[in-house]
């Protein structure tokens, strides 16, 4: 038996939709579509539709020059009036002819004239994107009750609009059913309704105006025939499906319009042409897609080409400006990106359409739902340093409680976990005065891809992806959060001596942190500084990290460990710093102890761009251990017996909540945060200068007493400070949610 279920993409445009769309292309004189109706048709066929049709606005010049092929019927898409509310519509008509149109057309100032035609000539139609402003009109909840009394059908899935618009528009439509709820419509806008069944059905189309998504949108009804069709679509027996939308519809249709308005006027370079016309459908020339697919590694489908090319022409363009630098050069890179970065924009502009359909939605009691993920996004993952490790504290927390969050990194290798997703990248460079920290960055339109599937992000680090990603966030729409965990603007004047430069820096981090929606700090320090930087309070909230208690703890301690592991003879005291080698970290205060106390052994765990310039300055009673980790790094704090803390710019300072798990005693710095974990005389002691570091510090070093003491007390605050429990406070937070879910 023949297979009775047939397909119609119900909304496309034609070269006949020929005036411009919007005030650009009114500027520069550019109509909505230049695509041939037999181009149109021969795309649907290929893509498996039933049958054919077109629906150019209020003309149906286009369908014509098809309508003698057997499976066309004529459509038209009409703008028309509500009368009362100065408000336009979008109305679809299916299967008409000539002398309707013309009809039709003259009835276009009086929506309910015009739908009453319908009915009386039992014309199939449908209302398109019922929740999209027509020429600015103002999308009411009267009006949206309106639509209810006037349209048995609502096209529900746009090929150009939000992905999301979809639910909303069938809720609302379903919140309407049954005839009970028409009348009382009818009752209160003194209407009679034109409706001819109790309940909305639904249609769909691609919208399609560059005819390269023509049929990948579509409204399903068992039919054997055109008129069979027709009918199921006025009696509501049809149903919709659609292959994934999003902005590459927009980007292709927007693209291949203004690609046709360069070509009539023959803007388009030669050289060029053949590459382009294969990626806008103009040619199917396959040595011409053989050489564009290798050219771009990439074996997407065709529909696909034109966002491939622009997520990879930015590299390739930078890339020949290094190679070959020119003005040409420089002017194809900053015209490269420009065009990588067209998808956010386009993007944004559908989110835009889509809150506005929430909005209205919402007024009607409806609340959309969207699965909660949380994207949170670092520069420095695998690396050793403390923003890195507080991201994997949090991956390994969310494997264990299955907590609704991904980190998001970049990195070139090929590890695979969950929780974690890794962006390849497109360009990898050193941090200026720290060579050892690459910066990679992804491309734009991989990282828009990647968080449209996410619900809210999370900014841990102000680099070249938390920048990046804090843009497409707010593109799309997303709840964003910051967490300051390190003072970059302190940092860029250790390095620089430019005090323009840090005030400079704090502006940006102070906009950046005004534009989220919350921004942590984990120091009541950091909050005052950033209150004081322009960071409106109510929008900083401080979080306390906890320490792990099970790997470091005084149990760990090893006699003979230093001499054992790692060559060095120990004398006197053991005195530790854990942390990088780089001259933020104030490390000649360390040195300038070393020299005053020669018969004790320093000892500094870590790396850095700082490391040689302290190779030279050290004393012989300073030894230096590079990278450890884990048990081992345990061990290294547990086998001391002071640890000696002179960072100015720590926001947290996590090593020292490690180190008083471990039984050590403090010595920290009074600027920054650090001195926030230290009570006076208690667990440890709070310097000011190099000469206040050596007189504490040699209390500690000269009374064993005082040490066992304090040892005592840093224990016991740092087992107060439960790392599961805290990380998971944070997480919750992060995540929105008022109370801890695991």
């Amino acid at each position: 038996m023949k297979n009775s279920l047939a397909k119609a993409d119900l909304h496309l445009h034609s070269k006949a939709s020929n005036l411009p769309g919007g005030w650009f292309s009114k500027l520069i004189g550019c109509p909505e579509s230049f695509t041939e109706p037999m181009e149109i048709y021969k795309r649907l066929k290929e893509r498996g539709m039933t049958y054919i049709t077109i629906t150019d606005h209020n003309t149906i010049d286009g369908v014509l020059e098809i309508a003698h092929l057997p499976e066309v019927f004529i459509s038209c898409e009409y703008t028309v009036e509500f009368p009362e509310e100065k408000a336009k519509v979008h109305v679809l008509a299916y299967g008409i002819d000539e002398k309707i149109h013309e009809d039709l057309k003259k009835l276009r100032e009086n929506v309910y004239e015009f739908v009453s035609y319908l009915k009386a000539k039992n014309i199939a139609h449908s209302l398109a994107h019922p929740l999209y402003s027509v020429q600015n009109t103002k999308i009411t909840k009267s009006l949206v009750e309106k639509f209810v009394l006037l349209f048995d059908n609502w096209e529900v899935i746009n090929g150009t609009r939000g992905e999301n618009i979809r639910e909303l528009e069938e809720k609302l439509a379903r919140l309407y059913e049954g005839w009970d709820k028409v009348h009382q419509l009818e009752e209160k806008y003194k209407i009679k309704s034109l409706r001819t069944r109790p309940y909305i059905s639904f249609t769909a189309g691609s919208d399609d105006h560059g005819g390269m998504d023509v049929g990948r949108t579509w409204t399903e009804a068992q039919a054997l025939s055109k008129e069979e069709f027709l009918q199921a679509l006025r009696e509501g027996r049809t149903s919709v499906n659609t292959e994934k939308i999003g902005y590459e519809r927009l980007l292709n249709m927007v693209a291949r319009v203004g690609y046709d308005f360069l070509l009539n006027k023959g803007k388009i370079p030669s050289a060029l042409k053949p590459f382009t016309d294969f990626i806008f459908m103009h040619s199917n020339n396959p040595m011409t897609e053989l050489f564009l697919r290798t050219f771009l590694g990439t074996s997407a489908e065709r529909h696909a080409l034109l966002k491939e090319a622009l997520d990879r022409v930015p590299k390739l363009a930078l890339e020949r400006l290094l190679k070959e630098p020119s003005t040409s050069t420089l002017g194809e890179s900053i015209l490269a990106l420009a065009l990588h970065s067209a998808p956010v924009f386009l993007a944004y502009g559908q989110k835009v359409e889509e809150k506005k359909a929430e909005e209205i939605a919402k007024s009607f009691g409806i609340i959309p739902k969207r699965k909660e993920r949380l994207a949170y996004i670092t520069d420095t993952h695998f690396e050793i340093n403390g923003v890195a490790r507080s991201s994997r504290i949090i991956r390994e927390l969310a494997q264990k409680y299955d907590l609704p969050l991904d980190v998001i990194a970049v990195w070139d290798g090929n590890v695979k976990e969950s929780n974690l997703v890794l962006l390849k990248p497109a360009f990898e460079f050193s941090t200026p005065f720290y060579e050892e920290f690459k910066l990679r960055v992804p491309t734009l339109i991989t990282l828009l891809d990647l968080l449209r599937n996410y619900s809210r992000v999370h900014i841990a680090t102000p680099g070249p992806l938390g920048i990046m990603a804090f843009g497409v966030a707010k593109a799309l729409g997303l709840p964003t959060t910051f967490t300051f965990h390190t003072d970059m603007p302190a940092y860029a004047y250790t390095y620089t001596g430019s005090p323009e430069l840090m005030d400079i820096s704090y502006k940006l981090t102070a906009l950046l942190c005004n534009a989220c929606e919350r921004v942590f700090t984990p120091s009541e320090a950091y909050k005052k500084l950033l209150k004081e930087k322009g960071v409106r309070e109510e929008k900083i909230k401080v979080f306390k990290r906890g320490v792990d208690t099970s790997l470091f703890n005084p149990s760990k301690k090893e006699e003979g460990f230093f001499q054992r592991k790692f060559g060095v003879q120990v004398k006197g005291n053991v005195v530790l710093y854990v942390g990088r080698v780089s001259k933020e970290k104030n490390l000649d205060a360390f040195l300038y102890c070393a020299k005053s106390f020669p018969e004790d052994t320093f000892i500094i765990v870590g790396d850095g761009p700082y490391r040689e310039e302290i190779e030279k300055k050290k004393p012989r009673n300073v030894y230096l251990l590079g990278y450890v980790t884990g048990e081992e790094l345990a061990r290294v704090y547990a086998s001391a017996d002071v640890f000696l803390f002179p960072s100015e710019t720590e926001t947290y300072g996590q090593v020292i909540l490690e180190a008083m798990a471990s039984g050590l005693p403090v010595v920290v710095s009074g600027k920054g945060a650090s001195h926030e974990h230290v009570e006076e005389g208690v667990n440890g002691f709070i310097a000011h200068s190099y000469e206040d570091f050596a007189e504490k510090l040699g209390r500690l070093l000269e009374s064993p007493r005082l040490r066992e003491f304090m040892s005592a007390e840093a224990l016991r605050y740092a087992q107060s400070m439960d790392l599961t429990e805290t990380y998971l406070d944070y997480i919750n937070k992060l995540l929105g949610r008022t109370g801890v879910r695991v």
